[in-house]
């Protein structure tokens, strides 16, 4: 167990999407799902999203405040990297709420669970992109020195990525920061980006429920 917390430590962002990227592979070769191509790629990216996730977070809860400086740079990757994952998410929420349309159209499958898979790639395409913005603003964090600057937590503590996490997600529900100040124009400008981004995801969110929710209606 300590050998795989320490590789997982040592993992770059690029090392996480590998195993994403595997995830989603194998889901595509031993899909259940034959005659909707477009659905089974939706439950691939599902695969890939959810992989991402549980490295991450288990990244977030086990590495020390100690190691974070250190670490925050090689853990975000590129800026590229950050911004391709962004435009493959919002992408993928295109693709959910069209599987919803073919839904009303298609008869292979069963409507339900169309929309139980589409629901869940939405869910977990929300969360990656904040997961992502969690490395980034780390990245951001530590960049000029291993005091970091450019964020002010409340308390004398150094902030772990469960911090920044906080930071990240808080943006991603509300458009804004709480508790957090901003002090640099350099993360002022991401958490803007940031935060019409999660505008735009949150109401492709209400558009998909509300759509939903009619559907079962008529």
């Amino acid at each position: 167990m300590k050998k795989i917390k320490t590789v997982l430590h040592q993992m770059k962002s690029i090392h996480r999407a590998l195993i994403a990227i595997c995830v989603f592979t194998l889901v595509y070769l031993f899909s259940p799902i034959e005659t909707l191509t477009l659905l089974s790629l939706v439950l691939c990216w599902l695969g890939f999203c959810i992989s991402y996730i549980l490295v991450s977070w288990y990244t977030f809860y086990t590495m020390p405040v100690t190691t974070i400086a250190k670490k925050a740079q090689q853990e975000d990757g590129s800026q590229l990297f950050v911004s391709l994952f962004i435009i493959l998410v919002t992408l993928s929420c295109f693709i959910s709420v069209l599987m919803i349309i073919i839904s009303t159209k298609e008869k292979q499958l069963d409507n339900s669970f169309i929309i139980i898979i589409c629901m869940f790639a939405m869910l977990a395409s929300w969360c990656l992109v904040h997961t992502i913005y969690t490395f980034h603003y780390a990245r951001l964090y530590y960049e000029n020195d291993s005091h970091g600057s450019g964020l002010e937590f409340p308390g004398d503590d150094k902030p772990d990525y469960m911090d920044f996490a906080y930071f990240s997600f808080v943006m991603g529900c509300t458009f804004q920061v709480s508790d957090v100040g901003i002090s640099s124009k350099k993360i002022r400008r991401v958490a803007l980006f940031h935060g019409l981004l999660s505008f735009a995801l949150n109401t492709f969110v209400v558009a998909l429920t509300i759509n939903i929710i009619s559907g079962f209606i008529n």
